[in-house]
């Protein structure tokens, strides 16, 4: 893996946003069916607390299920819902007894899918003490262990699993957006990443990198070679740029550098210091290898691919001009539209 990530991939979640949504509406459709009769028949049988509660777990969750499916973005938080749902728990085992504990089961499942793994634990913790609690005032003590053991293996299973499915997606996501063989990104997440990159960071770069004479190399020493020196060269790159510069393999011996929220000045002399380390670095069979570049700096209301053309025509200038170099395509932007402070700039620079 390359030593940043792209967004969410890290996330917990198992599921994808849509898979989300969907979920959530039937977890909203059972809990209005279910609750809102137990909440209203609470009340009228004289346990009005427990009714309250019901009603007012039912009313948060509806309130934040809606805000998160519509505006995208919470309400209340989940700790409302969950603080009423665990209380109203709680409350029909020390009413009801052993009837209601049954009800715990899918509870502390739930909990344990829809919550990240660190507060699902502290909260089945206190779900699972606090219903011990209450139904040791309805039952033997040798059942109620028997029950608390029950609860405890059937949690710790969910998290068994739900912790092997997200690992599993975690390195699903990893491959889906990583080079197998040098850790770079792959173009698949590029444009996404390039149009989030503009709206966070409308003065960006990017860079097209080309290996020189690289077919030489595959031509006399064999492919295993060949990807010996790009991993060396993915690693001196990466070794050289910071978490805010995202390096992608665009197909055989071609990459693309995004410099984020950095003027083409700024990474002229990045790419200047890169091709001298890549130039000074030890290979495979002795060789020598070198690097040549275009930068492209953003300019307004240009599409991607008018972007990645210019950063490719800055390429085929330092091709064109003798290799081991970068290339800087420049062009005039008037104001007010300047994205960012301009410098002097060199057209192709030698290194």
């Amino acid at each position: 893996m390359t030593k940043s990530r792209l967004e969410n991939l890290n996330d917990e979640a198992i599921l994808d946003v849509q898979q989300q949504k969907q979920v959530l509406k039937i977890i909203a459709s059972i809990t209005l069916v279910v609750f809102i009769p137990l909440g209203i028949k609470n009340i009228l049988i004289g346990e009005i607390m427990l009714g309250v509660v019901l009603l007012a777990f039912e009313i948060s969750l509806l309130l934040e299920i809606t805000a998160l499916i519509y505006n995208k973005k919470s309400l209340l938080g989940h700790y409302i819902p969950l603080a009423l749902i665990v209380m109203s728990a709680v409350l029909a085992i020390k009413i009801f007894g052993t009837l209601a504990t049954y009800w715990l089961y899918p509870i502390i499942i739930s909990i344990i899918f829809l919550l990240p793994r660190s507060e699902a634990i502290v909260t089945n913790f206190i779900l699972i003490s606090s219903a011990g609690f209450a139904a040791f005032m309805h039952q033997d003590f040798t059942v109620t262990i028997r029950y608390l053991l029950s609860l405890i293996v059937t949690t710790i299973i969910v998290h068994v699993v739900v912790g092997a499915i997200r690992n599993l997606q975690q390195e699903l996501r990893s491959l889906l957006v990583t080079d197998a063989m040098t850790g770079a990104y792959n173009r698949h997440e590029l444009p996404t990443i390039l149009t989030r990159t503009l709206k966070k960071h409308p003065c960006s770069c990017i860079v097209i990198i080309d290996i020189d004479n690289f077919k030489s190399v595959n031509d006399h020493y064999g492919h295993d070679v060949g990807d010996k020196v790009i991993i060396r060269i993915v690693d001196i790159i990466r070794a050289h740029t910071s978490d805010e510069e995202l390096l992608f393999r665009l197909g055989g011996d071609e990459f693309l550098l995004v410099v984020q929220g950095q003027e083409q000045d700024s990474v002229l002399t990045l790419m200047n210091r890169l091709n001298k380390k890549i130039r000074q670095a030890e290979y495979p069979q002795d060789l020598s290898m070198t690097i040549s570049s275009g930068i492209a700096q953003s300019q307004p209301f240009e599409e991607i691919k008018e972007w990645m053309k210019r950063a490719d025509l800055a390429l085929y200038q330092s091709k064109h001009q003798g290799r081991d170099r970068t290339s800087v395509n420049v062009n005039h932007i008037e104001p007010p539209f300047e994205l960012c402070e301009q410098g002097t700039i060199s057209r192709a620079s030698s290194t």
